[in-house]
Order: C-alpha cells, then structure tokens, then sequence
C-alpha cells in the first residue's frame, strides 16, 4: 500500500523548472540557523544532515551558519557545527526536532516528517522534523537516515524563505512524496528551481535590510 510522505502547509505550484546551473550565483546570502534535537538524534547523522542541507543552498548562494545544537538538559549550545562565535545566541532560523510524544500532542496528522510555521510575509523562524518518522521511512527505502533527515529540513528551511504557497510539482519542495518515489530518486540530487532561488535569496537580501534598519533605528534613538 502506497504511504504518502506529506510535507505541509499549502500546495500551490510554482510550476518552475529545475536549475541546471553548475556553480554557485556570484552573490551569496547567509542565514543563522540553530537546532533544538528532542528527539536526541545521533551526533553522526545530524552532523550529516546539516552538512547535506548546507550543500543544497550553497548551490543557490545562500550559505547557512549553524549556530549550535540544544538538546534538553544542555545549559548552552554545543558547539560542533558552530561556525563563528561571533554569531548572536539567538538564531534567525530555528529547527525544532520533535519527539514522538510531542508530535501527538501537536496533533501532527500521521505520515507528516516535518512541517513549518510560514510567515505571511518575509523570513519565517521555525520549522519542524519528526525524527521517529524519518527514522522509519529511511528503514523502509532503505537508505541512511540522514539523507531523509537533511531532506526534511532543507524542505522545510525553504518553505521558512519561500513565499506561502510554495510547493511545485519537482525538484526539492515538490508537495506530496510516496515512498516509491523517494526509492527511485538520490535525495542529495534534489535542489530548487531557478525561480524559488531567486525568490530565496531575495527574501534573505529584504530581511537584511529590514534588520539593519532596525538597527540603525535603535542607534539614533539612543
């Protein structure tokens, strides 16, 4: 029986082809990103995870800064994927992975890996993974559960700097997936169309600005 994978929330299609571009655009953006692992996710397929989604945006020049990794007990974050300790505690971006406990509390319908909580305009802040269901969807492939990891956050980090809606019928934000379909395709070949590129770097270039407004504000002010 065929299981579909669902990604939620919307399911409009941008209708997009596929980047065949090689190298990276000239201009890069970069984005802070930080997890809070519930679920207690192994340190080698989480450093796996984040480093295949790293890979996907750095092909449509946006670099993502992982600011470090909190798990219930730290009194700070740990600092593997840390990249510059310059970086603010508080991340633009955050990934929450949940456990099986906190999905169904979330009332979170049963075949969703990850979800996010869309902006109505600009950057969205946080996104969801649900490791137990990765987890078994990797078994039943098979493949490593890092790949299905690192395809459920890149999914969801792009609905975070996508327009609402933003589901297409290929590529990485493709909307439903059966695992049928994940067995005939390589999840680290996946990207984004020419067009969810630009609209994602342009989205992070209008969030910069508004930031530095901000604070350029706050310093006349003072």
């Amino acid at each position: 029986m065929r299981r579909l994978v669902a990604f939620i929330f919307t399911a409009a299609i941008l209708g997009a082809r596929l980047s065949s571009a090689a190298e990276r655009p000239a201009v890069e953006q970069s984005v802070t990103v930080q997890i809070h692992d519930y679920a207690q996710v192994p340190n080698d397929s989480l450093s796996s995870a984040t480093a295949m989604v790293s890979r996907m945006y750095e092909k449509i020049g946006v670099r993502l800064e992982w600011t470090g990794v909190l798990r219930q007990g730290d009194r700070r974050a740990k600092s593997e994927h840390r990249e510059d300790t310059s970086q603010p505690a508080v991340a633009q971006m955050t990934i929450i992975i949940l456990t099986p406990k906190m999905a169904a509390k979330g009332q979170v319908a049963e075949g969703v890996l990850g979800f996010a909580a869309v902006a109505v305009e600009g950057m969205g802040g946080i996104c969801y993974a649900i490791f137990d269901r990765v987890r078994a969807v990797a078994l039943s492939i098979p493949t490593n559960e890092s790949q299905v990891l690192g395809f459920v956050m890149a999914h969801e980090i792009g609905h975070l700097l996508l327009p609402r809606g933003s589901h297409s019928t290929r590529g990485l934000m493709r909307d439903n997936w059966d695992v049928r379909d994940l067995r005939r395709i390589d999840l680290m070949r996946l990207q984004f169309s020419e067009e969810q590129a630009g609209l994602i770097r342009t989205t992070i270039e209008n969030e910069s600005s508004r930031l530095l407004a901000r604070r350029e504000s706050q310093l006349i002010e003072r």
